[in-house]
């Protein structure tokens, strides 16, 4: 990842320096100091601790000034600490060494464009880099500032120069379709639009962006019909912006008309996800989503991204990483569109400090004030989650009765849930009665062609057909190690252990820290004989999170070998 490799050469950066202090050099030697803030900066990058980092990498750069990776490393510390006027007075420093730094020109042209000073944005964006992301970033921002100054033939050269690559291409169409509609050019508009609705790329803001360009050019009906689309593609889409939309149009409402600063804060924030988490550069999409937030702070759906990133990236956050996630959803103000979501993300740091009670409160007053699919299901699947199932029945119960058997066909993951739910309790007929009715609406439906026959499996019902059905959901999910699992756990049933342990092995290597699949392989090697790996298997599984059940099985058969309990 960018900040990885950025360590890396700082790294390197810092070698002379580590050989000379080799020789022993006095405690106070300021190159002994910069090399141990160094380390303990990288320590404190390895920990998730962005203060802490910022802290020690700000003091190693003091230390030694002259060293642009250093400063590369400060600025980018500063940057995801949220110490803006650190990280200016960072790329100030670097900037005035290096006019070329990209870096630091990037952090100073979004502090311009976020001021509305164009000609220092023009000052920082207008020189070439070979820095891919810095100068995309550039480059957006030189875009919209030329908008901004009604230098139109400049922005659409900018935009059109975006990237060769095909993401980028197709959003850099994007912000010229917007061009084009705020010039009132409606044919040149629809090309546009029409040749970034063929590329697939960010098709929310696609969607939104055009339906805000139909509405205003009397295509009502288009408009209408496109959010339509995007919600019945996704349920969740109702309580967002598009549902938001539809119900300003159906109310005779304008949509909004987005200024230059709201627009350069959705071009850099698209990118985020679609392009560099795909490509597993996380901090990539940081820094994309910190400068939209910086640019643009009213601009929720980058406030909800970024918390989402910080819980995906810092899974043992501390209290201020956790106190910067709760005061991102709760910018969110209850008349934006992304309210719900945001009010979701603050139930789920309920849920992660042990306050289920008051999670589960605040998702019940979402389904009351904000009725929908979307938030009753919620309601349901955190009771799911918590294993709560008595609780969560009349949810689903509810949920399917509410739903049209066109509607189930569509999308029936509240009966394979309900069904889930049955086998949990005890009611295997009902579970199996819905398992069998969703494979009526989609008999491809691999999770349910697994549980459906692995659960078959381990009752010693209809192997014939159980078995068909998990390998059918393998060729489905040939890399799903639960499923995976279930071939081998069904093969072991029936006591072919040879096929068993084949499966069961590449099942542990496509999810390596499963308690369940590494106990099915333990059971696996003490019926082939090989007892000492069977136990070795068996005290590893313990390892990673079994369940209370679980635990006592596995205890169980390392005292006394599998025949002490019932094979599960």
């Amino acid at each position: 990842m960018m900040f990885r490799a950025f360590c890396l050469t700082a790294l390197i950066g810092v070698l002379p320096a580590c050989a000379t202090l080799a020789a022993g050099p006095a405690a106070d030697d300021p190159r002994a100091r910069m090399l141990g803030d160094y380390l303990s900066g990288s320590y404190a990058r390895y920990l998730n601790d962005p203060r802490a980092q910022s802290r020690y990498f700000q003091d190693a750069y003091s230390l030694a000034p002259d060293d642009a990776r250093l400063g590369r490393l400060a600025l980018y510390s500063a940057l995801f600490s949220d110490d803006r006027k650190l990280a200016v007075d960072t790329a100030e420093q670097l900037y005035g060494k290096d006019r070329t730094e990209s870096m630091a020109r990037a952090v100073l042209a979004v502090d311009a464009f976020a001021k509305g000073r164009p000609a220092r944005v023009r000052k920082y964006a207008t020189e070439p880099t070979s820095d891919f992301t810095m100068g995309l970033v550039l480059k957006l921002l030189l875009g919209w500032t030329q908008v901004d100054e009604g230098q139109y033939e400049a922005a659409r050269q900018t935009f059109s120069d975006l990237s060769d690559t095909s993401y980028f291409d197709a959003l850099g169409m994007l912000q010229l379709a917007k061009l084009e509609a705020r010039l009132g050019n409606v044919a040149a508009a629809v090309a546009a639009f029409d040749q970034v609705g063929d590329s697939g790329v960010a098709p929310l803001e696609y969607g939104l962006a055009r339906a805000r360009f139909e509405a205003a050019n009397g295509m009502e009906a288009a408009a209408t019909e496109r959010l339509d689309a995007m919600i019945e593609a996704n349920a969740a889409a109702e309580i967002g912006p598009a549902g938001d939309y539809l119900a300003r149009i159906r109310d005779g409402r304008r949509l909004p008309r987005l200024s230059e600063r709201a627009e350069a804060a959705r071009a850099l924030t698209d990118p985020s996800f679609a392009f560099f988490v795909r490509n597993q550069s996380l901090d990539g999409a940081e820094t994309m989503l910190r400068f939209a937030r910086w640019i643009d702070p009213d601009f929720d759906r980058s406030a909800i991204w970024l918390a989402g990133l910080l819980e995906e990236t810092h899974p043992d956050m501390d209290a201020v990483t956790r106190a910067e996630i709760i005061a991102l959803y709760e910018t969110v103000e209850r008349q934006s569109a992304y309210y719900v979501n945001a009010r979701m993300g603050l139930a789920n740091q309920l849920f992660d400090q042990d306050r289920d009670e008051d999670a589960l409160g605040m998702l019940a007053g979402l389904a009351e004030t904000h009725p929908s699919y979307y938030t009753r299901e919620a309601l349901g699947r955190a009771r799911f989650f918590r294993e709560k199932w008595a609780e969560a029945l009349p949810f689903y119960t509810q949920l399917v009765d509410t739903l049209s058997a066109e509607e189930l066909a569509e999308n029936p993951e509240p009966l394979r849930l309900r069904g889930i739910i049955y086998e949990r309790l005890g009611r295997w007929p009902d579970a199996e009665a819905d398992f069998l009715r969703v494979l009526s609406y989609n008999p491809d439906d691999a999770d349910t062609l697994n549980y459906l026959g692995y659960t078959w499996v381990d009752r010693g019902e209809n192997l014939t057909r159980a078995f068909e059905m998990i390998e059918k959901a393998v060729t489905l999910q040939p890399d799903s190690g639960a499923i995976v699992d279930s071939l081998g756990w069904a093969h072991y049933k029936l006591g072919q252990y040879d096929d068993a342990r084949t499966h069961l092995e590449r099942a542990v290597v496509l999810t390596p820290y499963s308690a369940t699949i590494i106990d099915h392989l333990g059971d696996v090697y003490w019926r082939l004989g090989r007892k000492r790996e069977a136990t070795y298997q068996w005290r590893r599984a313990l390892e990673y999170d079994p369940t209370e059940e679980e635990i006592a099985a596995i205890q169980a058969k390392l005292d006394a070998g599998p025949n002490a309990v019932p094979a599960s």
